[in-house]
């Protein structure tokens, strides 16, 4: 969702260099999402982040800001709303240092921003928008590009046909944002029987392994053999690069919604406890399925009522009809 505002200032003529060419954009980021940058034409170049989540490391963080400082950035664009990530522009000097006030940082900032209210939350390439003070009407969609040699290549490693169904069903955040395995199991049934030529392929890190599996043992036999199962055996790189071969992606409110939304992919995005006005998948393909229960969106990993409603009841059968007329172009 950043890569709306990464965009915005790769596009923006105030920030151009003396011969007219585009400001040159570097990403810090941790391991977990640095991959994604790499597929982006506004992106100079992306640096992972060395440090351990929620550790302080002070000193790393001296060392990786003076490193940053013999490189000559202009301007900072601070995402992270925490201390911690406003530590490493100021250690490297840079002149301007952008991002939302907050948790004792704003001297930190040369530029602190009021952080957006929590209780009007608005879409985030709005909130990151913010940063670069750009309207919502200047903030494109993200977009993703794989080069075909890339795509063909982690099919042919992967074994899978390209134009296959999609699906994501974890949920990093917690289990309020996952809908159940049957649910899943019947909207990919139903794609494998009407569509006799494709495949089915299941993206997700290591956790998400058992509940995949959990999906595939509810398909028919001879469907399990046009599936696979590849939660936690991709790097995020790969899972990228097969993405873009997809036809269509079923999925929760994820990452990889929104990765699959960059790259143009027909989405099918599934919302229970989050809001699809906040966090919606960016694409103009894209169809969102929520209930707008009383009690949701929530925001919470597990169901704060126990029944988890706002997923259980949201029949799989309001996705395949939209699923499986996509599939047949209708």
């Amino acid at each position: 969702m950043s890569l709306s505002l990464i965009q915005a200032l790769y596009q923006d003529n105030t920030l151009r260099f003396a011969d007219g060419k585009p400001c040159e954009i570097h990403v810090l980021a941790p391991p977990v999402t640095a991959p994604v940058y790499l597929f982006s034409h506004a992106v100079r170049a992306v640096q992972v982040e060395p440090f351990s989540h929620g550790k302080l490391q002070w000193g790393l963080r001296r060392q990786v800001g003076a490193s940053l400082a013999a490189r000559g950035f202009d301007m900072a664009v601070v995402l992270p709303n925490s201390l911690k990530s406003a530590l490493v522009p100021w250690f490297a000097g840079i002149p301007k240092r952008v991002g939302f006030s907050g948790e004792l940082r704003s001297p930190l900032l040369t530029h602190p921003l009021p952080k957006p209210s929590k209780k009007a939350k608005p879409p985030m390439i709005q909130w990151y928008g913010q940063l670069g003070a750009y309207s919502a009407d200047l903030l494109e969609f993200p977009v993703l590009n794989v080069e075909a040699g890339l795509r063909t290549a982690a099919c042919t490693e992967f074994d899978v046909l390209p134009g296959f169904l999609a699906v994501a069903p974890g949920a990093e955040f917690g289990p309020a944002k996952r809908w159940p395995a049957g649910h899943f199991a019947e909207v990919a049934t139903e794609f494998l029987l009407r569509n006799p030529l494709q495949m089915l392929v299941l993206f997700g890190g290591g956790k998400d392994a058992v509940f995949c599996g959990e999906i595939v043992s509810q398909l028919p036999l001879d469907l399990q053999a046009r599936t696979r199962n590849l939660a936690g055996k991709t790097s995020l790189a790969q899972a990228v690069a097969l993405m873009s071969a997809a036809s269509q992606l079923l999925t929760n409110d994820s990452g990889l919604m929104h990765v699959a939304a960059a790259l143009n992919v027909q989405v099918h995005a599934v919302f229970g406890s989050s809001s699809p006005h906040h966090t919606p998948p960016l694409s103009s393909k894209a169809k969102v399925y929520y209930l707008s229960l009383e009690c949701s969106p929530c925001f919470q990993r597990e169901c704060p009522l126990g029944h988890t409603n706002c997923l259980k009841k949201l029949d799989p059968k309001m996705v395949v009809e939209q699923l499986v007329s996509a599939s047949q172009g209708v």
